[in-house]
């Protein structure tokens, strides 16, 4: 499933759309891969619809965030992408305000192919019919095997349907979520961090601010808003008590993920009154529901104090304790989002859970990263040297952890740099398992 994408586009969208500092498409002219400008191409028509497609970043999962465009007399006359899981899908948020007349003779653009079958929403396909539209153009193929070339094939079967696949890769990148979760059932796994030349994500005394710069924060808070879940482990929650939230978007903020906290030995349950005061008001604002993952025994245990730091977690409506059954720290990658734990945090979402943001710290990645549990990885390369060896992937200094075996070059599994940009003075760069 290994694909590279054009300049300019990420998994999470076009960089010119989300980061203020960075290039617009004026000032990438030398760059000819962008039939961006011609109001009379395809292309251009694809990707407007694919500008409309993540403009309701997050809110539409479990979804693909679609979007559509209606073009008449070379000027786009309506636009729409699709709204709140259970709402109307974008093709129907783009015709909602046109008449029969405006629809006769109009080109429609789609960024996936549009359904066929009844979900929450009556089939899209249906819109089509007896229109006047001149053509419809497709830029990806669904990959829900109910849809996959069926409404490409309705479409054709109308005269009207053609598939178009400049865009393909940078729409399949963008609703990579729903691709991976179609075809794997299972929540998508993205991976991110920030890190020195050497590898180092933060100093050895734990300090870290900043090592990306301000376009690569940028893009990282958007991603946090792109993906239903964030998820650290304990150590950087006692550490640095991160807020988890998103700041400083270019477009406009429409939800904090979901905080996931990775605490097997329920460490929060011994902070001191200073962390617990920083925990409260950072870490657990109110606003956004919290899960820890825990132990069942270790919570158990902790029941039965009656503190009233424990009450005031117990007690708290936004803070979920969920329990994990098992203690081998090396499989859990692969059982951390089990069938059973990916329901409950689906029930306190109140939508299925499709996808969660590893942000670290560095025992949580590599345990990730060993385990080959993940679909992506966001990697921001900031250019100086930092030293040590704390805070490295797979540090052997990690008290209490996993040792990962060392492995052989000739052996080891390469990735595909599906992406490489540079943000501000860092490297972005984005990898995806071949």
């Amino acid at each position: 499933m290994s694909f590279t994408l054009k300049k300019g586009f990420t998994f999470g969208g076009w960089l010119p759309a989300l980061i203020p500092q960075y290039p617009s498409y004026s000032t990438m002219r030398n760059d000819t891969s962008h039939p961006i400008e011609n109001v009379e191409s395809d292309e251009y028509g694809l990707f407007q619809a694919y500008l409309a497609g993540i403009k309701n970043a997050s809110i539409a999962n479990p979804n693909p965030s679609v979007g559509c465009v209606v073009i008449k007399n070379n000027k786009i006359i309506s636009i729409g992408c699709t709204e709140k899981w259970g709402s109307r899908h974008a093709e129907r948020v783009a015709f909602a305000p046109l008449s029969a007349a405006d629809l006769e003779g109009s080109r429609v653009y789609v960024s996936l192919e549009p359904c066929t079958h009844m979900g929450r929403q009556p089939p899209c396909i249906h819109l089509f019919e007896n229109t006047g539209i001149k053509k419809v153009v497709i830029g990806c193929e669904d990959p829900n095997p109910v849809v996959t070339k069926n409404g490409i094939r309705q479409l054709q079967n109308l005269g009207i349907g053609s598939f178009n696949s400049y865009y393909s890769n940078e729409i399949k990148a963008w609703n990579y979520p729903f691709f991976i979760q179609q075809k794997e059932k299972r929540p998508f796994i993205a991976l991110k961090w920030a890190q020195s030349l050497d590898g180092c994500l933060a100093d050895d005394n734990n300090g870290w601010k900043w090592i990306s710069g301000e376009e690569s924060r940028t893009y990282a808070h958007w991603l946090r808003q792109k993906y239903d879940a964030i998820m650290v482990g304990i150590g950087t929650v006692l550490n640095d008590f991160p807020s988890l939230d998103i700041r400083n978007l270019k477009h406009p903020e429409l939800r904090n993920p979901l905080k996931i906290i990775y605490d097997p030995e329920g460490k929060i349950f011994e902070c001191s009154l200073e962390q617990q005061e920083n925990i409260m008001q950072k870490t657990f604002s109110p606003g956004t529901h919290k899960v820890v993952l825990i132990n069942a025994n270790i919570l158990n245990n902790n029941k039965r104090d009656n503190s009233n730091w424990h009450n005031k977690m117990y007690n708290n409506p936004e803070i979920h304790f969920l329990t994990l059954n098992y203690k081998e720290e090396n499989i859990l990658a692969k059982n951390i989002f089990n069938e059973e734990v990916t329901a409950q945090i689906s029930e306190i979402l109140n939508r299925p859970l499709q996808s969660i943001l590893i942000e670290g710290g560095s025992r949580l990645l590599s345990s990730f990263i060993h385990n080959e549990s993940f679909d992506v990885i966001h990697l921001f390369i900031a250019p100086f040297f930092l030293g040590g060896e704390k805070h490295k992937l797979f540090s052997k200094e990690k008290r209490g952890f996993q040792v990962y075996p060392n492995k052989e070059v000739a052996l080891e599994k390469r990735l595909h740099i599906a992406v490489q940009e540079k943000l501000g003075n860092d490297i972005l760069i984005e990898m995806i398992p071949k």
